[in-house]
C-alpha cells in the first residue's frame, strides 16, 4: 500500500455496481440488492395496482434489479430465497396490509403461465443460469484474456467441465463453476470428424436431456466417435454401429449428419441453432428440479399436458388482465370466498354475503346463489348455468366453459368477474344493483371485446397470397420438407421454375433427419446441386422456413446439428452461382414443393425421384400457381 502511494482502500466499496471484495458474509456483501428491491416494492404500495400491474412490475423491476449481479457472483440460496419472499409478500398484499394470505405456494408462481404458474423467476435458478453463460462464453472463446488466464490458474489440463474447486479458489471462480453444472446439463458434441468425442464418456446423441447413448458399453473397445465412421465414404459405419449399440441407439445415430472434413465442435442441445442462452439454461435447471420433485407422482407428469390445455386457454381469452388473473385464481380455487377463507384457519360466518343463506364455496356464489340465478336468466345462458352447476370439480367446471363459442364463452366469463365484484361491493355495505342493471353492463362489455378481437382478425387477414414468378432470366428453386419423429426421417421436394411459372426440373426423396429443420436442409441441398448440375446461375431460393432462410443469410446457425450441412450449402451456392438470394413465403405460396416433400416420403431409401418438366400428377397445382404475377 505504502510503495504504491494508495491514499486509501475501498474493499468495503462497489465498483460499476458490484461489490469490490467478497468476505465470508455473502449475504452482508449483496444486502444492498434487497434494500434496492425493497425501496421498489414500498414505493409501489402507495398506489393501487391490478394484479395484472403487479405482475409487470415483478417481472420488468423487481426481478431485474439483481441481474447484473447474477452474472457474476452466485448470491447463494439464502439470499435468493429471502428476495423471493419478499416479492411474494408484495404481490399478495394491498398498500399497508402485509399479513395477506398466500393463496398459492412461491413454487406454483414460478410455474410457466401455460402450466398453471405466473412465469415469476426462481431467482436462485436463473442465477445459476446466468454464470452458466460464463461458462459458455469460456467454452466458446478458449484465446480470450478471461479465459486463458482463468484457465492457467483454475484449469491447466484445458477442460473446464473437469475443474475442481479447492478451498483456496476465488469466489468469481467458485461462482463460475456452480454456473457449469447447469452448462454441462445441456451443452452436447457436435459431430465432425469425431476425434474429441468419447463414445461412452461425452454426451453426443440428441435425445432427450441425457444427451447419451442406452446400451451399456461391457467390453467393448471402441472408444472414439472417429472410428464409428467409415473413412471411404465419409458416412457411418452400419456394420459396426449395428455391432457396437442397441437399435434405439443405431437409429438416432444414423440420422446425424457427419462432417469428416470438420473438427467436432460444443453446442447447447436445447436450442434448434446450437447456440446457448440464458432462458433455455434456466428451463433446463426447471424442469431438472421438476422431474426431480415429480419422481414418484405419475399421476402428476400424466396431466401435464391436459394441464398446460386447460392454462394456456386461459390466458389466450379475449379480455384485460385483470380478469385472466381472476380466472386463474378461480381454476386454483384461491378465490377468496368464505368457505376457503375458513379452511384457511379464519373464525368467519360462511353464510353467503349474497343470500346470507346457505354455505359460500365457488359453486353456490357464480352458480347456485339466487340473486345469481336471476343473471343468468337475464343473459339468456340458463343451460350453461345448469350444466357448470354439475361440475365437480373447479377443473372440469372451467374446462366447460373453454368448450363454449367465443360469444358466449365471453359473456360467461364476464359474468363471473362481475358478478364477483358485486360481491365485494355489497360485502363492503353498498346496495346491490338489479340483475337487469348487471346483465346489461356484463352485455355490453363482452360485445365490446368482440367487436375489438373481430377488428383485429380483419387487419390480420390481409389481402391473399400466392407463389411469384421470378424475373428475367433468373430461375426460382421451392423448397420444403417433411418429417416423421417416429421413424427419424423425412421426405424433401424441390421445383425449378422460370419467369412463365414453366417447370425445368423436379425432385423428391427420403432421408434420415433429426428434427424437420434437417429435412428442410437437405431439400435445399437437393436442389441447389440439381440447380448446380444444370449450369444455371441466377437463382432465387424460396422457402416456407424462416430458420432456414435466417440459416443461409447468416452464421447463427453454425453449432446447430445440420450446421455442417448448412456450412457446405453456402459454399456450394458462393462457388456456383453469379446471382444468388434467399426468400421467405408462407406456406400456401409452396404448394408444389409441399406436394413433392409430401411424395418423396413415400419413397424407399436410395430411389429417388426427378423430372425434366411437371411431375405426374401436379399438374393443375402447377398451372394454378403459373397465373400467379411476378414477384
Amino acid at each position: 500500500m505504502q510503495d504504491l502511494d494508495i491514499q486509501r482502500e475501498t474493499m468495503n466499496e462497489r465498483y460499476l455496481g458490484l461489490p469490490v471484495y467478497v468476505g465470508k458474509s455473502k449475504t452482508q456483501a449483496f444486502s444492498y440488492l434487497k434494500e434496492r428491491i425493497w425501496k421498489r416494492i414500498q414505493g409501489w404500495k402507495e398506489k393501487m395496482l391490478s394484479r395484472a400491474g403487479k405482475e409487470v412490475m415483478i417481472k420488468a423491476v423487481a426481478q431485474a434489479i439483481p441481474t447484473f449481479a447474477m452474472g457474476c457472483f452466485d448470491l447463494t440460496k439464502e439470499l435468493c430465497d429471502h428476495i423471493s419472499s419478499m416479492i411474494g409478500k408484495f404481490w399478495w398484499s394491498q398498500q399497508e396490509k402485509e399479513n395477506k394470505i398466500h393463496w398459492i405456494s412461491w413454487e406454483k408462481l414460478i410455474l410457466p403461465k401455460g402450466r398453471g404458474g405466473l412465469g415469476f423467476r426462481d431467482i436462485h435458478g436463473f442465477n445459476l443460469a446466468m454464470l452458466a453463460k460464463q461458462g459458455w462464453r469460456l467454452v466458446q472463446n478458449p484465446e480470450s484474456l478471461c479465459a486463458r488466464i482463468l484457465g492457467a490458474k483454475y484449469c491447466p489440463h484445458g477442460d473446464l467441465f473437469k475443474a475442481k474447486m479447492s478451498g483456496t479458489v476465488s469466489y468469481t471462480w467458485r461462482s463460475i463453476m456452480r454456473g457449469i453444472k447447469v452448462l454441462e446439463s445441456g451443452v452436447i458434441w457436435r459431430v465432425g470428424n469425431g476425434e474429441k468425442i468419447n463414445i461412452w464418456n461425452d454426451p453426443w446423441i440428441p435425445r432427450g436431456i441425457t444427451r447419451r447413448e442406452i446400451t451399456p458399453r461391457g467390453g467393448n473397445l471402441v472408444s472414439r466417435v472417429s472410428e464409428l465412421i467409415d473413412p471411404v465414404s465419409g458416412g457411418w459405419d452400419d456394420d459396426l454401429l449395428n455391432q457396437t449399440f442397441w437399435s434405439e441407439d443405431v437409429e438416432v445415430i444414423k440420422s446425424i449428419p457427419v462432417h469428416f472434413d470438420l473438427d467436432d465442435v460444443l453446442a447447447w442441445h436445447f436450442d434448434i441453432r446450437g447456440i446457448f442462452s440464458v432462458k433455455s439454461a434456466y428451463k433446463v435447471y426447471r424442469d431438472v428440479v421438476e422431474h426431480e420433485s415429480r419422481r414418484g407422482q405419475a399421476s402428476t407428469a400424466a396431466n401435464c399436458r391436459t394441464d398446460e390445455t386447460f392454462w394456456k386457454k386461459l390466458w389466450k381469452l379475449n379480455c384485460p388482465g385483470k380478469i385472466k388473473h381472476f380466472l386463474w385464481r378461480l381454476g386454483h380455487n384461491s378465490v377468496a370466498v368464505r368457505c376457503n377463507l375458513k379452511r384457511r384457519g379464519m373464525e368467519i360466518d360462511t353464510r353467503c354475503v349474497m343470500c346470507n343463506r346457505l354455505d359460500e364455496d365457488g359453486g353456490h356464489l357464480f352458480c347456485n346463489c339466487k340473486f345469481v340465478k336471476y343473471i343468468w336468466r337475464e343473459l339468456n345462458i340458463e343451460e350453461v348455468r345448469c350444466r357448470l352447476a354439475n361440475q365437480v370439480s373447479v377443473q372440469m367446471f372451467m374446462s366447460l366453459i373453454w368448450e363454449l363459442e367465443e360469444k358466449m364463452q365471453l359473456r360467461v366469463v364476464m359474468l363471473l368477474w362481475h358478478w364477483w365484484l358485486e360481491r365485494n361491493r355489497v360485502r363492503e355495505g353498498e346496495r346491490r344493483r338489479s340483475a337487469s342493471e348487471l346483465a346489461f353492463i356484463i352485455a355490453a362489455q363482452s360485445d365490446e371485446f368482440l367487436k375489438i378481437d373481430s377488428k383485429a382478425h380483419q387487419a390480420q387477414n390481409g389481402p391473399s397470397k400466392h407463389w411469384c414468378k421470378p424475373v428475367g432470366d433468373t430461375l426460382k428453386i421451392n423448397v420444403d420438407g417433411a418429417f416423421f419423429a417416429e421413424t427419424k426421417s423425412g421426405g424433401w421436394g424441390y421445383v425449378i421454375r422460370d419467369a412463365d411459372g414453366a417447370v425445368i426440373l423436379a425432385g423428391a426423396g427420403i432421408t434420415r433427419a433429426m428434427d424437420a429443420f434437417h429435412t428442410e436442409v437437405v431439400a435445399c441441398q437437393a436442389g441447389l446441386k440439381a440447380a448446380c448440375e444444370k449450369g444455371m446461375t441466377r437463382i432465387v431460393l424460396e422457402t416456407d422456413s424462416m430458420m432456414l432462410r435466417l440459416a443461409m443469410e447468416g452464421n447463427t446457425f453454425s453449432l446447430a446439428p445440420t450446421g455442417g450441412l448448412v456450412h457446405e450449402i453456402k459454399m456450394l451456392a458462393s462457388s456456383s452461382f453469379v446471382c444468388f438470394s434467399v426468400l421467405y413465403c408462407p406456406r400456401v405460396c409452396n404448394g408444389v414443393a409441399h406436394a413433392l416433400a409430401a411424395r418423396g416420403c413415400k419413397c424407399s431409401p436410395n430411389s429417388d425421384l426427378y423430372w425434366d418438366g411437371v411431375p405426374t400428377g401436379l399438374e393443375n397445382l402447377v398451372a394454378e400457381e403459373s397465373l400467379a404475377p411476378f414477384s
